[in-house]
């Protein structure tokens, strides 16, 4: 599956009929579909809606809740923020199964085991997502904001966002020092919400983890030199 492309083939349609054009091979993305299905509306790099109503609407809405009764720190104390209350949630989840986990994610990555099949368990994939995340965000001092961002668009792209959401409300320990008694979290109402979020599960998405980490003004002047580029050249147009 991985190989060097030297030219794509392009077919596009047009009130005239089909087009067929070849541009350099620089410029195409192979997507590896053996794995998942894969929708267009889903895709974050081909539609600007789906970034709006994932990491707008839908964040939102997920952090009011993780705020929701959240315990307010001391006078001197730093300022909570549900990412961190995610971070101990996930430590208290998988320290009895750390050896075994870490042991897992070595081995599926050294094979490539998890690009075939699903042979990770939802646990152990929120666990390499939340390291892949302070992995790429902490080194350019990205807020806790965009974190939970980026897991919740893991989650999306796991299909598993339900069960994530279910394993943090089930920490009883971490539950109990972070959220008040009357919290969402804490209260039989989070059974709800997941049932909600289940229902995410059923559609298929390709979202960027590093959105909003990398500098849109890196890709912006690449894209609109190609838009150019095809227009020239009458191939076609990504504006239609």
């Amino acid at each position: 599956y991985q190989r060097r492309v030297r030219e794509a083939v392009v077919s596009t349609r047009s009130t005239g009929g089909g087009v067929r054009g070849f541009f350099p091979a620089k410029f195409v993305l192979l997507l590896d579909e053996r794995s998942k299905l894969y929708a267009i509306e889903g895709d974050d790099r081909v539609s600007n809606e789906i970034t709006k109503l994932v990491r707008g609407n839908l964040c939102k809405s997920l952090r009011r809740i993780f705020e929701h009764g959240l315990r307010r720190p001391s006078v001197l104390g730093t300022a909570l923020h549900p990412w961190h209350f995610i971070e101990d949630s996930i430590d208290h989840e998988i320290k009895e199964q750390f050896t075994q986990i870490l042991g897992r994610l070595v081995l599926c990555k050294t094979f490539r085991l998890d690009e075939e099949q699903k042979v990770l368990q939802p646990n152990e994939m929120l666990f390499r997502a939340m390291h892949l995340i302070n992995a790429s965000h902490d080194p350019l001092n990205i807020s806790a904001d965009v974190k939970l961002r980026s897991l919740i668009c893991a989650g999306l792209n796991e299909q598993c966002l339900h069960m994530w959401f279910a394993t943090f409300c089930q920490c009883t320990d971490v539950t109990e020092r972070w959220y008040a008694p009357w919290s969402f979290i804490r209260s039989p109402a989070w059974f709800q919400i997941k049932c909600e979020l289940r229902l995410l599960s059923k559609y298929a998405f390709n979202l960027s983890l590093d959105y909003e980490v990398s500098n849109s003004s890196h890709t912006e002047p690449v894209k609109q030199d190609v838009q150019d580029m095809l227009i020239k050249h009458h191939l076609f147009s990504w504006m239609s």
